[in-house]
């Protein structure tokens, strides 16, 4: 079963929902009819063939929270599938999460089912269920690639999988805004950033695995600079949405470009090289600041 993409002058949103209520499913169609999304209802038995066949065209996944969904995300998890996710209670747990809401709201990171940019949706689904999917797909923009999975999947994940992850995060982020881009322009949900994933908000290990990452991005940027062909201007806008995204500081971005000079200073000094040759990288440093600049600029709401 292939999602159907209708001819329209935008790009639509592409929903994939899980559902094990009939009353459900109904009111999902009837709320988000239109041209903006395009609908593929699953079940229990094809859901995966869907996701898998589809997984770099659907925007959005909307899953039924019940006994089923630990199962559910567990197979996500092994077969490195992440997406924005909307999760919706079962008719039994509607009135006690809506009791619940203040408590859980503040505990919901930690509450995490598929990975901690989901949203629950708690309250009228007619009034949620848009501002759901909305949220979920900018903070899943938001996501940083040193995030942690929930701990029960997260136990069982070995290193090539937690690898292979966040490389199908990074995928699914450039698809994603890039067609936010295209039907909101450079405004709206792509350049809403969440506080709460800066990076000085992170955990000391968070901190750690962050920087590890910018580091080896860096490093391939420098390598690929001056080579003819190379795809180092669509890897150095990914490396910019990082930073922008995560707030990374100015002077933390000079400290990690002095660091990788320093290291090729002293392997070219061990081979008997000219270190000046490290001075051209400048332009390098340079050109992530012009676009870091161009991206704050564009962040800028027009008040005209």
């Amino acid at each position: 079963m292939t999602l159907l993409q209708t001819s329209v002058s935008r790009p639509q949103i592409f929903i994939c929902t899980l559902l094990s209520s009939g009353s459900l499913v109904d009111q999902c169609t009837q709320i988000l009819e239109g041209d903006r999304y395009s609908l593929v209802h699953a079940t229990y038995d094809n859901f995966f063939e869907i996701v898998e066949q589809d997984k770099h065209r659907i925007d959005c996944l909307i899953l039924a929270e019940n006994a089923a969904l630990p199962r559910i995300v567990g197979d996500l998890h092994r077969e490195a599938i992440l997406l924005p996710a909307v999760l919706l209670p079962e008719k039994g747990q509607m009135d006690q999460d809506q009791s619940e809401n203040s408590e859980n709201s503040a505990a919901q990171q930690n509450d995490s089912a598929y990975h901690i940019a989901e949203v629950r949706i708690k309250g009228n689904l007619q009034e949620c269920i848009i501002q759901g999917i909305d949220q979920a797909i900018a903070q899943f923009l938001q996501l940083s690639t040193a995030c942690r999975i929930p701990h029960t999947a997260q136990s069982e994940a070995t290193a090539s999988e937690t690898e292979a992850i966040r490389q199908n995060l990074t995928l699914q982020q450039q698809r994603l805004s890039q067609k936010l881009k295209e039907r909101l322009g450079y405004l709206g949900i792509y350049y809403k950033r969440n506080p709460q994933q800066f990076f000085h908000k992170l955990s000391t290990e968070e901190q750690e695995d962050y920087l590890l990452i910018l580091k080896r991005d860096y490093r391939d940027i420098i390598l690929n600079y001056f080579r003819q062909g190379s795809a180092v201007n669509q890897e150095i806008d990914d490396f910019v949405t990082q930073l922008f995204f995560a707030d990374i500081s100015i002077i933390k971005i000079l400290e990690i470009h002095m660091e990788l000079m320093d290291a090729f200073a002293k392997k070219l000094k061990l081979e008997g090289r000219n270190e000046e040759v490290l001075l051209d990288y400048r332009l390098t440093l340079i050109d992530i600041m012009a676009h870091l600049c161009e991206m704050y600029r564009r962040s800028i709401p027009n008040t005209h």
